[in-house]
């Protein structure tokens, strides 16, 4: 009689408290356990056949060494004045004849801002950067000379960002890191930056320190004095075999998880974890590079483990 899957996997569950426990408990006092039992939690190996394994979709993942990430959240805002700005001056004196930039017009480098009528010839006046033209001084018909400034025009692809870090985490902030930062105005968007400056001052009304950050504005699409949310990343000096946080289970005060040592065998392993995230965790002891682990659905192998300890024998 076959099981629905869904079944199966809640009755076993079921039986995960007894089993887990069990299996580490008994491991504390092989002394009054047969050399058989003795030897089977030694190894804590077990078998699971291709078909259970297929029916829960068992998923498994190479263990490889890599730096650990973790993210800080902050929240903060984009200054209120660009990173930088150019003025466009005029190439002679006369009289306005055509203005085609207006405060919030994105211009190209070297694209015509206006038109200067000087005598009898026309002279057009163009942008000396790309960006957003964020102050406009002329109208049509006034007349200027070549002190005069047209337009300012305001780089906006890089904006500055300030956000506040707690003394908890401020540790692990360091210039040159990488900062993700959304904002709720576009919030399929990702932008990108990082960070230039740690403040050595600590506010006293808030306990947080200042951090700021260069980031990158595609199309120009963060404003000037926009609050945004962030994370600011912070990747180990060490490597460590990085798993999905899914792959280790708790038991008590221990870490495990379960490694595939054959087509149809497993092991249950302790491992000592460096950082851990609610996605993702650093091991630094109990697995080796290359080996096989199981990534989720360990709760069924802990029910095998359950099953050895009620005397249905071990894997060998």
């Amino acid at each position: 009689m076959k099981f629905p899957k869904g079944l199966l996997i809640i009755t076993l569950a079921f039986s995960l408290g007894i089993g887990v426990s069990q299996f580490f408990l008994q491991k504390k006092d092989v002394a009054t356990h047969k050399e058989a039992e003795d030897h089977c939690e030694e190894k804590g190996e077990f078998e699971l056949s291709k078909k259970s394994q297929e029916l829960i979709d068992l998923k498994t993942q190479e263990a490889k060494l890599a730096n650990f990430t973790k993210k800080i959240p902050v929240v903060g805002q984009i200054a209120q004045e660009p990173e930088s700005s150019s003025s466009v001056t005029i190439p002679a004196g006369g009289i306005i004849a055509e203005c085609r930039a207006k405060i919030g017009t994105a211009v190209k480098k070297d694209e015509t801002t206006c038109v200067i009528k000087s005598g009898d010839s026309l002279l057009e006046v163009k942008s000396p950067v790309s960006g957003i033209v964020i102050s406009d001084f002329f109208k049509i018909g006034e007349k200027v000379d070549t002190v005069s400034s047209m337009h300012t025009i305001a780089d906006l692809s890089m904006l500055w960002a300030t956000f506040d870090v707690y003394e908890k985490d401020i540790a692990d902030v360091k210039t040159g890191q990488k900062v993700i930062v959304r904002s709720i105005a576009y919030p399929q968007e990702i932008f990108t930056g990082e960070i230039t400056f740690v403040s050595i001052r600590v506010d006293e009304d808030t306990h947080t320190i200042k951090v700021r950050a260069l980031i990158r504005n595609p199309g120009y699409l963060l404003k000037l004095g926009m609050f945004v949310n962030a994370d600011i990343i912070v990747e180990s000096q060490d490597k460590y075999i990085v798993l999905p946080a899914e792959a280790v289970y708790s038991i008590g005060d221990e870490k495990i998880v379960f490694i595939k040592t054959a087509d149809e065998k497993f092991q249950v392993r302790q491992v000592k974890i460096k950082s851990q995230t609610k996605d993702e965790a650093a091991v630094y002891e109990g697995i080796d590079e290359g080996e096989i682990v199981v990534l989720q659905d360990g709760f069924l192998l802990k029910s095998e483990v359950l099953k050895s300890q009620m005397g249905e024998g071990c894997a060998e």
